[in-house]
């Protein structure tokens, strides 16, 4: 097992959802301003980048959406509490 460090920890974020956290948080950020769809439609825009890449038969990269919508939908709910 890897030592606890930010290096690895940017790195096991990256593997989970194909992008760094800061990439990420900048597309909720970006979603959440007025007339682009709020965080449900990103969710469900990746959750169908998903579907496309798993009739692709990339699995990996579906598994990298899933968890990104994941993601956006635990921001979602953090920011509606």
């Amino acid at each position: 097992m890897l030592p606890d460090t930010q290096h690895n920890r940017e790195q096991a974020f990256e593997h989970m959802y194909g992008m760094p956290k800061e990439w990420l948080d900048e597309l909720i950020e970006d979603w959440s301003q007025p007339l682009m769809g709020g965080l449900q439609m990103l969710a469900m825009s990746m959750l169908s980048d998903a579907q496309e890449r798993i009739a692709l038969g990339d699995g990996d990269t579906a598994r990298q959406y899933i968890n990104r919508a994941k993601y956006v939908i635990k921001q979602n709910e953090v920011t509606n509490v």
